[in-house]
């Protein structure tokens, strides 16, 4: 037991050791000191790790705070990259935002914009993320130093495989070869180098060196920087490099004048402007161990704004650069700038307010305009304005701008009829002859006629809207017989008598609209109505949709079918009815059935779909209320299995009512005996109408709720309930409820009580040829059948409110 308890003692002891040392791990970073900017370490991290001559890195000796300091996996062995990096990246990661300088602030209060300090954004990206200083290119001019590693191999006389790292007094260490001196020799120099010091103790030899791991050097950026500190970077980086990795100047360093000092003496001056715009790298010289880049406070500044691809604030080379010279740092004048007005803010200290406002234009001279600390330049936008144009719109083939002409007329615009006619005829047109399998193609990505598609591609329809590829074969069918029915719908009839011109008065800048007769300009050449017109004009053709015209001057059209003396479609004369067409086109035939004549219009087709949809919105909402509702009093689980049946019956009730369609039917109330046209009554016509007269039929429907649904023989003086006993009630039939649809569109009901129809009930009725009898299914009237019956009576005025017909029968049979 003892044996136990010492053990147990040991592992605890261990753990808590474990965890100090990596919790210490995790506390202990780099080199990099920032002064001013607080880091995410704490201050025992501050040790430093330089290179070993034998390519790993050992803690140095100030490093004593940080016993548990170990470099990351990834870095082990490399000596060009230390923990520095490590803190290096964890020190971008938590750098804030810079705040706007001064002069920002100053521009944004001018201008209302907050404008970005050009080429901030490309130095900033040195903060975002690590910097990877391992397996880069070297160039042929990298100078070989302590601290780089070489991979030497020789064979021949001698057989050499070895890495080696260059010591602290720039000497290579090779086994059984000797000890060569390689400091400051050029990489693209450094086999021919080796070779001749290997030369002079063997012969006959071959050999191939290449650099492995670089060193690291150790740099120092000072002055208003982003973030100036200690940075360990590649051996072969730059001042550019020193720059990315500080963030690029603060809001008060300059990017024209970045210094490099070497042993206290000036080695370079870089303008990062030269980079940034033309990639010039001439003074971007490689770094050495100890350099310091020294960042300059900012120069002149000068903000552009405007009709600018690259807003932002510029800094001067020299207190003053030309107008021309700024806009090159930004890609020069951009076409969009007005040319013959631009405007300067200037801070003068000799005016009493110190601030003026010049103007200018983009000329030879604005061009040369000197710029000075503090400008503010803003580019205006050209003019939305046409010099020489004139627009047509509307109902036209090409609605554009028109170049303008000394002279011009209406019938200058529109030389030709065929000018009026709009691209959706010819798309409507083309619908006719494309011809879609019954049978289409269901397999993703091919098309009825073996052609690949795009799944969920799109066509247009004959309104010129987009639809979906599925749907196209039901929009070129529609379209289809909507011509058949009235070809005019392929094509929307022009309003020859109105059109307008609008034209902006240069008196008083007003719009004035000149009306003019589209028919006597451009079919006649009326020279009253031709109206001259005058740059900046819109000319604007309606169609008879937009603007109604008079009834006599529509082109009215409605579609006769059935057994009628001469079927097709007719243009209506004005106040024509019904009785009068009828009568106009020779009658009906001896085997018209007037009775069940259909009389069906477009607009009231639409209304009862409306008002179709509002109703079952409303009744699905008071049947998830209801069920909510009934759910909520269950007691036990035979009340929420009732429920559940009772809830799915419900919403597959629902949803046959959501697949009837309205067919525009208007009842005429017609007498069963009415034969000839002196019964119709004279019920003006509209565009679009359509009237079919059948045939007599000879058969009664019965569907619903019953065993047989079918049709059968009609008989003189058979009732409703004879029929319903024919077909044989379902045990689900809802009796009670049960209605007749009428031939002639009108519905009969229990709840009837005019004439004949109150005695006897809706069984007694006799039918007439063409009648149907529904017989609904019983619902559950403590859920949503109550809701029903409450909102709309019965079943019964579901056909008749909506208009549901002999194609809705189909529909309740499933």
């Amino acid at each position: 037991m003892r044996a136990f308890h010492f053990l147990l003692a040991l592992c605890l002891s261990s753990g808590a050791a474990l965890a100090q040392t990596s919790s210490t791990d995790k506390s202990s970073g780099g080199t990099f000191v920032s002064p001013g900017y607080p880091t995410a370490r704490s201050p025992q991290g501050l040790g430093t790790q330089a290179p070993n001559t034998n390519g790993t890195s050992n803690p140095s000796a100030n490093d004593q705070s940080a016993p548990g300091l170990r470099m990351p996996p990834a870095l082990r062995g490399n000596p060009a990259q230390s923990p520095d990096d490590d803190q290096n990246q964890s020190s971008r990661r938590l750098l804030k935002p810079t705040k706007p300088s001064e002069f920002q602030r100053f521009v944004e209060d001018a201008t209302g914009r907050l404008l970005p300090v050009f080429g901030a954004d490309f130095f900033s990206q040195g903060l975002a993320g690590p910097s990877t200083v391992d397996n880069v290119p070297v160039s042929g001019d990298y100078i070989i130093g302590p601290g780089d590693e070489l991979m030497i191999r020789a064979w021949g006389s001698i057989d050499v495989d070895y890495r080696a790292v260059v010591d602290r007094n720039g000497q290579v260490n090779l086994p059984k070869v000797g000890s060569f001196n390689v400091a400051g020799v050029h990489a693209s120099e450094i086999d021919k180098h080796l070779r001749a010091q290997i030369g002079r103790v063997f012969t006959n030899f071959n050999l191939s060196v290449t650099l492995g791991h670089l060193r690291g050097v150790k740099v120092f950026v000072v002055g208003p920087a982003q973030q100036p500190g200690v940075y360990t970077l590649a051996s072969q980086s730059t001042i550019l490099s020193a720059v990315v990795a500080a963030g690029g100047p603060g809001p008060n360093g300059s990017m024209r004048r970045v210094l490099l000092r070497r042993d206290g003496k000036l080695v370079s001056e870089l303008d990062a402007y030269d980079f940034l715009v033309q990639g010039d790298k001439s003074k971007d010289i490689q770094l050495q161990a100890g350099d310091v880049v020294v960042f300059q406070p900012v120069g002149p500044r000068v903000a552009l704004t405007g009709a600018l691809e690259t807003p932002g604030i510029y800094e001067l080379k020299s207190p003053q650069e030309s107008l021309r010279e700024v806009l090159r740092y930004a890609g020069g004048a951009p076409v969009l700038a007005n040319q013959n007005r631009g405007q300067l803010e200037r801070i003068d200290p000799g005016q009493p307010k110190a601030r003026v406002v010049e103007e200018f234009k983009l000329d030879t001279a604005g061009m040369q305009k000197p710029l000075r600390d503090g400008d503010v330049v803003t580019l205006l936008e050209i003019s939305p304005e046409f010099a020489n144009a004139v627009t047509l719109k509307g109902h036209v083939a090409q609605p554009l701008r028109y170049p303008y002409k000394p002279g011009m007329r209406v019938s200058d615009l529109i030389p030709d009829k065929d000018a009026l006619i709009s691209p959706d005829f010819y798309r409507r047109k083309n619908l006719l002859v494309q011809v879609i399998d019954e049978q289409e193609d269901e397999t993703p990505g091919h098309g009825s006629n073996g052609q690949a598609t795009v799944p969920g591609s799109q066509v247009p329809d004959s309104s010129g809207s987009r639809i979906r590829k599925s749907d196209q074969r039901d929009a070129v069918r529609a379209a289809a017989e909507r011509a058949k029915k009235t070809p005019s719908a392929l094509f929307d009839e022009l309003n020859w008598d109105y059109a307008v011109v609008e034209r902006l008065s240069t008196t008083d800048i007003s719009t004035q609209v000149i009306p003019f007769n589209l028919g006597k300009a451009v079919l006649q050449h009326d020279p009253l109505q031709d109206i001259q017109l005058l740059p900046g004009d819109v000319v604007t053709i309606y169609s008879q949709k937009d603007i109604r015209v008079p009834t006599a001057r529509q082109t009215r059209l409605v579609s006769l079918e059935g057994e009628v003396k001469a079927p097709g479609v007719y243009q209506l004369m004005p106040g024509e009815t019904l009785k009068s067409l009828l009568t106009r086109i020779g009658g009906l035939t001896p085997q018209a059935y007037v009775y069940g004549l259909e009389f069906s219009r477009e607009e009231t087709r639409q209304r009862q779909r409306e008002n179709l949809q509002s109703a079952m919105q409303r009744l699905q909402a008071l049947s998830a209320t209801q069920a909510a509702r009934t759910a909520a009093n269950a007691r036990d689980d035979a009340a929420d299995r009732s429920t559940s049946v009772s809830q799915a019956a419900t919403q597959a009730q629902m949803a046959r009512l959501a697949q009837l369609q309205p067919n525009g039917r208007i009842a005429l109330e017609l007498p069963p005996d009415a034969t000839s046209v002196d019964s119709l009554p004279d019920v003006p016509l509209e565009h679009g109408d359509h009237i079919n007269v059948p045939s007599r039929p000879g058969f009664v429907t019965v569907a619903g709720a019953v065993l047989n649904n079918n049709g059968f023989l009609w008989k003189p003086g058979r009732t409703a309930g004879d029929y319903v006993r024919l077909a044989g009630l379902d045990e689900a039939a809802d009796r009670s409820n049960m209605f007749i649809l009428r031939a002639d569109g009108t519905v009969s009901s229990a709840n009837d009580r005019r004439g004949f129809f109150s005695f006897g009930g809706v069984e007694s009725q006799v039918l007439q040829p063409g009648d149907a009898v529904i017989v609904p299914n019983q619902l559950d009237y403590e859920t949503w059948g109550r809701a029903l019956v409450r909102n709309l009576k019965d079943w019964s005025q579901i056909f008749s409110q909506f208009g549901l017909g002999a194609a809705a029968i189909k529909t309740l049979r499933n």
